[in-house]
């Protein structure tokens, strides 16, 4: 049976620096000290997915000061436990660890015209795995640090307007960077405002 366990600090160092760093591009990966200063202030889990004592995934999540909202910030799961529903089974267990008064945002690359097609396979599938975990595609897109996302949010059902996710996703990023640095990398939504699909 899978099980969420927060990872300890040398633990989390591990997983930096042997999975994040392979898994995520340079342009999408947070400093390993940004996310230890993330964990110092109380608002950042950062979740092993543990079978029989064996590491198999991790999730990472950031929740608004109030709690009310939270982001999913990185969801891997190791090479060798990948294609066995691995991944919907931790995003399930974060789901009952959050519940659905805690809507869940996530940022996943957005579908763009002209990507080579293993990179918009590769998007698709990304996209159509959360829906498929029951998030719902929000209309509106974020540009981070010169990358698009598509939002999603969980349940699928929640009624917040899209100002208020927007504006809790906001806060998160606000408050912990200088304000010049949130201005100039950080754009929620994005400029152009519109849902690409």
């Amino acid at each position: 049976m899978t099980e969420l366990c927060l990872l300890t600090a040398e633990q989390l160092r591990r997983v930096y620096h042997t999975y994040i760093k392979r898994d995520f591009p340079r342009s999408e990966r947070r400093p390993l000290s940004s996310i230890e200063d993330l964990c110092r202030t109380g608002r950042y889990d950062t979740w092993g997915a543990y079978e029989e004592g064996e590491l198999l995934a991790y999730a990472f999540v950031w929740r608004t000061e109030d709690g009310r909202c939270a982001l999913l910030d990185y969801l891997a799961v190791y090479p060798e436990s990948r294609g066995q529903g691995r991944g919907a089974q931790v995003l399930e267990l974060l789901k009952d660890k959050y519940g659905p008064d805690c809507p869940l945002l996530v940022e996943a690359e957005a579908l763009e015209e002209g990507l080579p097609p293993d990179e918009d396979w590769q998007r698709r599938r990304r996209l159509a795995f959360y829906q498929r975990a029951g998030f719902r595609m929000l209309d509106y897109q974020t540009l981070i640090f010169g990358v698009r996302y598509a939002m999603l949010v969980w349940p699928a059902a929640c009624t917040l307007e899209p100002e208020t996710l927007q504006a809790a996703h906001r806060g998160l990023y606000k408050s912990h960077m200088p304000l010049f640095l949130f201005r100039r990398m950080i754009h929620i939504p994005a400029p152009d405002c519109g849902k690409k699909e």
